[in-house]
């Protein structure tokens, strides 16, 4: 399979191959239904990660339309992928087996036990008896009832013992997110949230569903990419659904062809050459979030499209290369730059201080495709562009 095949499955997998469409609360919900989830994070310097993923595909959308499904119609829930996301509640089902999972893994962590503390059954009971009387209860209206149990750090990492618990009873299914103030989570129990819990799948089923859904949404990969996609199984599972899969006829063996890499075994769709060749990709110039599922896995993101890309945030300033929070620029099947942009919300502009253009684009080219994708997220934001990127670095 040819690096370029897999790069248009990939695109089309993750819903970025048509013209965006208009958004309402049903083609939003039909947005995550097709990717599965979106990838919730805390950094706004542009804008939220699961709204910027929406933005990128669907035209007029607005934070309300995800927040009806999360708060409201209760058709999505939040809880770990691979990271914290947001998932279609049908697949609810599957995390039972994450909660199990969870349970002991956490109790034997140090890291937790530790901020739990030495009480720490006794602080557990306490925050879901809290929330059971009281109903749906952040952290800090937790430690309100809870007092004493407040850590005396303040850092993000210095988790008081309630937080610790709260966390737990999130990870292992007791309580699940009710909604949310501002980015803070607000908890209640799951029965309240989800209804009555669904009963557990078998492990055989639960591994065939997460490889299948995967691949359904990759196209072509490896094993270890498979099981990285939801992180529900591991890559010795995936390695053995894939072999099976593969020995049924339901996918593909194929030798994958990609940038700076030997040829090497892998896995795809039935039918994934006519698929790929059928494909008339979108040339909307679209900016995609740090943590859009075309480019969260850097490692394939740099074999098929040959660009090399780092999230800087977390680095110290004179060590970023290209700024905090930069965004890929996406034209049909290319990345053709990246901007390093932030927003502005007291004076309503999305501000652009600087933008690149890739190895093979035409600088005058890139910047017209760069400007134009910028200039429909401030649309999408609701504020004005200022354009200021008009050196090279």
């Amino acid at each position: 399979m040819p690096a370029a095949a897999a790069q248009r499955l990939l695109i089309a997998g993750c819903s970025l191959d048509s013209a965006p469409s208009k958004a309402t609360a049903t083609s939003v919900l039909k947005l995550v239904h097709a990717l599965g989830f979106v990838q919730v994070d805390s950094i706004s310097a542009v804008e939220r990660a699961h709204h910027l993923i929406i933005h990128s595909r669907l035209d007029g959308y607005r934070p309300r339309h995800l927040t009806s499904h999360t708060e409201t119609s209760r058709a999505l829930f939040e809880h770990w992928t691979h990271d914290a996301s947001l998932i279609r509640s049908d697949w609810l089902p599957w995390w039972t087996r994450r909660f199990e999972r969870d349970r002991g893994r956490f109790l034997k962590s140090t890291w937790m036990r530790q901020r739990l503390g030495r009480n720490w059954s006794r602080t557990v009971r306490g925050v879901i008896g809290a929330i059971g009387s009281s109903g749906p209860m952040s952290v800090r209206d937790v430690h309100e009832v809870m007092p004493a149990r407040r850590s005396p750090g303040g850092g993000w990492w210095e988790w008081s013992p309630c937080k610790a618990a709260l966390e737990y009873l999130w990870r292992v299914g007791e309580v699940a997110v009710h909604s949310r103030r501002g980015f803070e989570k607000v908890y209640d129990l799951a029965h309240r949230v989800h209804g009555q819990m669904p009963s557990m799948p078998t492990r055989e089923s639960h591994i065939e569903w997460a490889c299948s859904e995967a691949l359904q949404r990759l196209g072509t990969a490896t094993p270890r990419e498979i099981a990285a996609f939801l992180g529900a199984v591991s890559p010795t599972e995936a390695t053995a659904w894939c072999d099976r899969a593969a020995r049924d006829g339901k996918i593909d063996s194929v030798l994958l062809e990609r940038r700076g890499r030997e040829v090497r075994a892998g896995f795809a769709v039935i039918g994934w050459k006519q698929r790929a060749e059928r494909m008339r990709v979108d040339s909307t110039p679209r900016l995609l979030s740090p943590f859009d599922p075309l480019i969260r896995d850097r490692a394939r993101l740099l074999e098929l499209f040959g660009f090399d890309y780092r999230f800087e945030a977390y680095m110290p300033a004179p060590k970023r290369t290209y700024g905090y929070y930069t965004m890929p620029v996406l034209v049909g099947e290319r990345l053709v730059g990246r901007l390093d942009l932030v927003t502005d919300r007291a004076a309503g502009v999305l501000r652009v201080d600087r933008a690149w253009e890739e190895a093979g684009a035409s600088r005058a080219q890139a910047m017209r495709f760069a400007k134009a994708a910028a200039d429909r997220l401030a649309a999408q934001l609701e504020v004005r562009l200022d354009w200021r990127a008009g050196r090279r670095p």
